[in-house]
């Protein structure tokens, strides 16, 4: 009896020294950080900056900062805003690598402009 009741003990032990070792495991854990994204006002007709870098995975913002309505369209089809009333915004995670040359479709007078993409 005496045997069994250490065995036992033993195993409780042990189950929960495992325990332990996997909670404070994760306790030390990093959360991922979010990922950075880069903005683009569009602004006296013009989109501002006309050339963003970023890396794979992260995201544009566009804010229409304009009276009048406008677009991002990318000239190859990979994004479209729709139609961005004043102070509206529209965000785009760019998942592939390359360069991605946009215009306002509203507007064929403003000049286009680029979204740069590196891993």
């Amino acid at each position: 009896m005496k045997k069994k009741l250490i065995y036992l003990s033993f195993i409780v032990l042990a189950g929960l020294s495992l325990t332990y070792s996997c909670s404070s495991n994760k306790a030390k854990v990093n959360p991922t950080p979010s990922t950075p994204s880069a903005t683009v006002a569009i602004s006296n007709f013009a989109f501002v900056p006309d050339t963003v870098r970023i890396k794979s995975g992260q995201s544009v913002t566009w804010t229409n900062m304009d009276s009048a309505p406008h677009t991002a369209t990318d000239l190859n089809g990979a994004f479209d805003s729709g139609t961005l009333a004043t102070n509206k915004t529209f965000n785009f995670t760019f998942n592939a690598t390359g360069t991605f040359s946009y215009h306002c479709l509203v507007h064929s007078m403003m000049k286009t402009a680029v979204v740069i993409v590196t891993n």
